[in-house]
């Protein structure tokens, strides 16, 4: 059946594009808008269509505060292989090494490094036990490829929850085989500038048509045709830049349907939850003037990490992850805000209510455009991300963080998993023309 049988009797009304559009990319995160660099420095036409009123997907500098804090993606990981690092000295953003100091308060009272050597012990433990189960190829939850005693530590708690954070999902819950895969080389950096303002400057030429959620993806071997509530486009074929939650939900119908594999393996690939409280007082009512991580030591696995002194302001960052995340989230910023409060009340003493000036909590579960943080392999389903970096009847090709193996969950994976969408896509086009 040709593309003008299969469009037969739609009547959607056509977004304004230029005359022929070879690609068009659905989502302007960080694949979106690298795929749609790379294909206009091949000379090729790309419409980028994006359903937020802004670029970034979660890589979103906030100023609201009066300073720059990420609510979304913060730090350049594997720093020896991750491309932003380069991007970023090259256009003179500030990059600073994440070496604050830790620390963990037991109560009102900071324990000392002798007293938390503990959890250095058992972190190193874990790591080892999970390094052994990846080389084993086991595709097991992170917390069943632990030894009884690793479990049965007092540290263990907090220790998960540093897993937790990563993962954006309990060890419980993730796979062994999949985490075993990510390189990390290099140290994390910081940019004082933001994530989402370096994503902004790279993507400052690239054309994206905000408030245009693509809800239906048509397709056939003679091409696609897109839908959204402002408008259809059509194109030789879509690059389709979405979380793999999204994609899960059904909140973009393709016709004809995707390959079950295909859909099932973006239900194997679900987004994980981190959502941050940045808190701004009135002076600076931290222990230090100095920027550090502080931790309350807990053994429910239902506390925050704080980053203060923000870039050496009165900006407190306080970050949650899990299930204790979506529980903070469903129940309101309000309560967010009060929590991280708390917390840091019964660390730092009464004194901190008094300065403390206004708030912001993150809720990107309830983001209708993520649903999530970033991605995670469910046990058992160890290749789902290789899976999506196949094309689908040579006219669907997907990108995303969730796609790359290699730097899953990260900006820089999101941005390889680009590089790789719009080489395949020139090679489609290729092919489809000889």
């Amino acid at each position: 059946m040709g593309i003008a049988a299969a469009f037969a009797g739609f009547g959607a009304r056509l977004l304004a594009q230029p005359a022929a559009i070879d690609v068009v990319i659905i989502g302007a995160g960080g694949a979106g808008l690298t795929a749609a660099l790379e294909l206009q420095a091949a000379g090729l036409r790309a419409l980028v269509l994006e359903a937020r009123d802004r670029i970034g997907g979660r890589a979103f500098t906030d100023t609201s505060l009066g300073i720059p804090w990420d609510r979304g993606c913060s730090w350049l990981h594997a720093a020896a292989v991750n491309p932003w690092v380069a991007y970023a000295r090259q256009h003179d953003f500030e990059l600073i090494e994440d070496r604050y100091p830790r620390h963990i308060h037991d109560g009102a009272r900071r324990m000392s490094d002798a007293e938390t050597a503990g959890l250095r012990a058992v972190r190193e433990r874990i790591e080892r036990e999970l390094a052994a189960a990846g080389r084993r190829g086991l595709d097991i939850p992170a917390e069943a490829a632990l030894t009884q005693a690793t479990l049965a530590d007092p540290w263990y708690p907090m220790a998960a929850a540093g897993m937790t954070a990563w993962e954006g999902i309990e060890p419980a819950n993730y796979s062994t085989l999949d985490s075993y895969q990510f390189i990390e080389r290099g140290g994390d950096l910081l940019i004082p500038r933001g994530y989402g303002a370096l994503l902004a400057h790279y993507a400052r030429d690239i054309e994206v048509r905000l408030r245009t959620p693509v809800t239906r993806i048509r397709w056939d071997r003679s091409g696609v045709r897109v839908e959204s509530p402002a408008g259809a486009a059509s194109a030789r074929l879509a690059i389709v830049a979405l979380p793999a939650s999204v994609i899960a939900a059904g909140a973009v119908i393709f016709a004809p349907h995707l390959p079950v594999e295909v859909l099932q393996a973006h239900h194997d690939l679900p987004l994980g939850l981190m959502n941050k409280v940045a808190l701004r007082f009135k002076r600076n009512v931290f222990p230090s003037e100095r920027t550090e991580f502080l931790w309350q030591r807990r053994d429910d696995g239902r506390g925050m990490g704080y980053l203060t002194r923000l870039w050496d302001s009165n900006v407190c960052v306080g970050m949650s992850a899990g299930r204790f995340a979506q529980e903070l989230e469903a129940a309101g910023e309000a309560a967010a805000i009060e929590h991280a409060l708390g917390e840091l009340t019964d660390m730092l003493g009464g004194d901190l209510r008094r300065h403390f000036d206004r708030g912001s909590a993150t809720a990107w579960a309830s983001d209708p455009w993520s649903r999530g943080s970033y991605s995670h392999c469910l046990p058992g389903r160890f290749g789902a991300r290789a899976l999506l970096t196949r094309p689908v009847g040579g006219r669907i090709v997907f990108a995303g963080e969730h796609t790359e193996q290699s730097a899953y969950g990260t900006l820089h994976g999101a941005h390889l998993s680009g590089l790789r969408a719009a080489r395949e896509a020139r090679r489609l086009l290729q092919e489809s023309s000889t």
